[in-house]
């Protein structure tokens, strides 16, 4: 048989006749089948015919409702799979499906399972998004889709009842789509309003600290960025991912000491394109387009801050950095966390 995928623990095979045995036993099992449909056993000939469809619909879409087995004992433990939901083919959504012999429940397997095919699903067909419909009251399987990173999306209509869907959704950020597009002084309004939500956002860190209490407006004040664009050693970017703006990064020349050739003077990713990967990538693209000795400065306690800078530097220079604490003229002498580094180095 033909293997499809692998986990830690399970192999998932394309099934045929030969598992004609098994998978009877499996869909006659009044415990597996409960809260699968109607709840109704299968005939021989049900089976039969699963089998006999599960190879034309594999070769023609590359999906199926795979026969799992045990790496360790070769024993076969149930059904998983990946295919269009309800296997209509006339709509575009993916269904994640599994049943497994009762001995092999709370093992683990089935959380293992779809983890393993959300991953396959994603990396290897890049689909937008999978689904799960599972039974109201089956609780052991809505905990499963949860553990695996999916989300109740609500009660929607199949087969002719109503029943609850899971789904997840591929955040998986294609950064051929990310651009850091020179701003000039027209949007100098726009990178100010995104400033609010920027300190918001340093807030979660900072709002201990004296000055950083919430205004009694309810709104927070940034600096005003205009100083920027009135600075000719300074340079503006925003960063779009797609048709939106994602944020925005600021680059001066002003270091904590004459040796520095630029400064990350301010930089920020709107929360919904955090955890992408794009903040990492347009960082280093930042480095690679200003070649010189740089200086990334964080305020002392922005954990947030600090953990993205030295991880994006440290894998940016392969651990070539050096990381000190300078009180700053140019900031009224306000203590910085600094990371230096040559980007003239990497290559």
């Amino acid at each position: 048989m033909t293997i499809i995928l692998e986990t830690k623990r399970l192999i998932l095979k394309q099934p045929t006749l030969s598992d004609f045995d098994e998978l009877l036993l499996l869909r006659t099992d009044h415990h597996v089948m409960q809260y699968i449909g109607t709840g109704d056993i299968q005939t021989e000939s049900q089976v039969k015919e699963f089998i006999e469809n599960a190879k034309p619909y594999s070769d023609k879409y590359d999906l199926g409702f795979y026969s799992v087995f045990e790496k360790e004992t070769n024993n076969f433990v149930g059904q998983a799979g990946l295919f269009h939901l309800g296997f209509n083919v006339n709509q575009s959504d993916i269904e994640l499906a599994y049943r497994l012999h009762k001995k092999y429940w709370d093992k683990g397997y089935a959380t293992e399972l779809a983890k393993a095919l959300i991953e396959y699903g994603f990396s290897k067909f890049s689909f937008p998004k999978i689904v799960a419909i599972v039974h109201p009251e089956n609780d052991r399987s809505r905990r499963v889709m949860e553990k695996a990173g999916m989300t109740y999306h609500g009660m929607i209509d199949f087969k002719g009842s109503k029943l609850p869907c899971y789904e997840i959704f591929n955040n998986k950020t294609d950064l051929n789509e990310v651009k850091l597009v020179p701003a000039t002084i027209k949007e100098y309004p726009v990178i100010q309003n995104m400033g609010r939500f920027y300190v918001y956002d340093m807030s979660e860190y900072m709002g201990k600290e004296e000055g950083w209490e919430i205004p009694e407006d309810g709104l927070y004040e940034c600096i005003d960025f205009k100083k920027y664009w009135e600075d000719e050693n300074s340079f503006s970017f925003l960063i779009h991912y797609q048709n939106e703006i994602a944020g925005f990064a600021i680059i001066d020349k002003k270091g904590s000491c004459t040796e520095i050739d630029f400064n990350m003077a301010q930089f920020f990713i709107l929360r919904k394109f955090k955890n992408k990967g794009i903040g990492k990538y347009v960082a280093q693209e930042c480095f690679k387009k200003f070649t010189g000795t740089w200086e990334v400065m964080v305020i002392p306690g922005n954990e947030g801050a600090y953990r993205f800078w030295r991880t994006t530097i440290k894998n940016y220079t392969d651990n070539n950095f050096t990381e000190y604490t300078r009180d700053i003229a140019h900031f009224n002498n306000s203590r910085k966390n600094i990371f230096k580094f040559d980007s003239k180095k990497i290559i």
